[in-house]
C-alpha cells in the first residue's frame, strides 16, 4: 500500500486547502492509499508558528511596502540559507519520528518551508522518499529551489520558465495547474442554489471574499457596492474572521440591496456556480477556483510580493480587473453590470485558462511516479 505524506502550513488559507485538495484527489483515484495531511510547520515548530504568523500578518497590514522590498530578493534568500538550514536541523528529531512512524513513499509539500525541511532531511539522512513540490501561486519564489526535489508541479508555462531561469532541470517540472477541489468539476443549477440559500435567481450576483481568513477591506467594499444605482445581490464569505461575520449580522438589515453572508464554509464551489462577479484578494487557490467557474474577477489591493505577481500574470492573460482603491470598486462593478459584453468576455477568458481537473492530474502523476 502506498503511503503519502502531504505537508502544508497554517490551519486556514490556501496552502492547507491545496493540501486537502490533493489528498481528496489521491483518495478518489485510489481509495486504498494512505494519505497523512499535516501542518508541517505547526507540528515541527509549534513554538514559532504563532509568532511568525503574527509577524507576517502585522507586516502586510501595516508595512506592506517593506514586505514587497524584501520579498524573494536573491541576496536576502542567499543570506538566510544557513539560518534556514540550521532551523531545519533543529526540526530533524521530530521530523524523523514522523517519517519513521508513517514511512512515506512520497512527500508532497504545498508550501516552501516544510518542503525545505523534507529536502534537507532527505539530503542529510539519504532518505528514499520522493519529494513533490506543489507551487500554489503563478510565480514560484526562490525558497522553493532545492536539489532534492524530484518534481515541481506548477500552474503555468511562466512558472516553468521562472524555475528554469533559477537552474531547475526542465524534466523535473510538470504544468498541471493549482490544485483545486474535485468538487469544482461538478456544477449546480442556479435555481437549485437560489432555492437552498434564499438567493434571487433573477438578479446578478457579486461574491465578495478575502481568502480563508476573511482578510482585506471587505466591509468597505460592500458599503461601496450598496451605494450603486443598479440591481444586484451581494454574497459575502467572511472565512474565519468572526468579527467581520458579527458585523454583518448586526448591519445586514440596513443595506439597500439583498445581502447574504457566511463564515468559514466548504461549499465555495456552489456559491461560485451562482455568482457572476467575484471581488477577492488574488491568492492562487481562490483565483484558480474562480477561473474554473468562469467568473469575472476583480482583485483589490494585492499585497506586494506573491499576490502582486499573481496579478501581473493574470493581467497579462486579460482575465482580471485590478484596483488599488476600494473607491474604484463601484465604477468597475457598474461597468460590468451595464456592459454585458465586457462581463461575458471576462467570463469566457476565465474559462479559457482554467484547469478544473488540476488536482486529479497532480494526483495521477504522483501515483504513476510511485509505480
Amino acid at each position: 500500500m502506498k503511503q503519502i505524506l502531504v505537508l502544508h502550513i497554517s490551519e486556514c488559507g490556501g496552502h492547507k486547502r491545496a493540501s486537502e485538495n490533493i489528498k481528496e484527489a489521491l483518495q478518489s483515484i485510489d481509495p486504498h492509499i494512505r494519505v497523512l495531511n499535516i501542518n508541517g510547520f505547526g507540528q515541527i515548530y509549534p513554538w514559532a508558528e504563532r509568532f511568525i504568523n503574527y509577524l507576517y500578518t502585522t507586516t502586510i497590514k501595516y508595512l506592506p511596502q517593506l514586505w514587497g522590498k524584501v520579498y524573494d530578493k536573491k541576496p536576502i534568500i542567499k543570506a538566510l540559507e544557513p539560518l534556514k538550514r540550521s532551523i531545519n536541523m533543529l526540526g530533524f528529531r521530530k521530523f524523523s519520528k514522523l517519517v519513521k512512524g508513517f514511512n512515506p513513499h512520497a512527500i508532497v509539500a504545498t508550501q516552501a518551508f516544510p518542503c525545505g525541511l523534507a529536502c534537507d532531511f532527505k539530503s542529510y539522512f539519504n532518505a528514499q522518499f520522493s519529494i513533490f513540490a506543489v507551487v500554489t501561486d503563478y510565480h514560484p519564489h526562490r525558497f522553493w529551489i532545492h536539489p532534492k526535489i524530484d518534481n515541481y508541479i506548477v500552474p503555468c508555462k511562466d512558472s516553468e520558465n521562472t524555475l528554469i531561469g533559477e537552474g531547475v532541470d526542465k524534466e523535473k517540472i510538470k504544468i498541471f495547474g493549482i490544485p483545486i477541489s474535485v468538487k469544482f468539476l461538478e456544477a449546480c443549477t442556479r435555481i437549485d442554489i437560489a432555492s437552498k440559500y434564499g438567493f434571487n435567481p433573477d438578479l446578478d450576483s457579486i461574491l465578495v471574499m478575502g481568502g480563508g481568513s476573511g482578510f482585506g477591506p471587505i466591509k468597505d467594499i460592500v458599503l461601496k457596492l450598496d451605494n450603486l444605482d443598479c440591481r444586484f445581490q451581494v454574497i459575502v464569505v467572511c472565512g474565519t474572521n468572526k468579527r467581520l461575520l458579527h458585523w454583518f449580522k448586526k448591519k445586514a438589515h440596513k443595506f439597500k440591496r439583498p445581502i447574504f453572508y457566511f463564515g468559514y464554509i466548504d461549499f465555495v464551489n456552489i456559491l461560485m456556480d451562482f455568482a457572476d462577479i467575484i471581488i477577492t484578494k488574488p491568492g492562487g487557490i481562490t483565483v484558480s477556483e474562480a477561473l474554473s467557474k468562469g467568473l469575472a474577477i476583480i482583485v483589490v489591493n494585492p499585497i506586494p510580493g506573491q499576490e502582486e505577481r499573481n496579478v501581473n500574470y493574470l493581467e497579462e492573460k486579460n482575465v482580471i480587473l485590478k484596483t488599488n482603491s476600494t473607491k474604484e470598486i463601484g465604477y468597475l462593478v457598474k461597468g460590468l453590470l451595464t456592459n454585458k459584453d465586457e462581463l461575458i468576455f471576462l467570463r469566457q477568458r476565465s474559462k479559457s485558462i482554467s484547469q478544473k481537473d488540476s488536482s486529479l492530474k497532480i494526483a495521477d502523476f504522483i501515483l504513476k511516479s510511485l509505480s
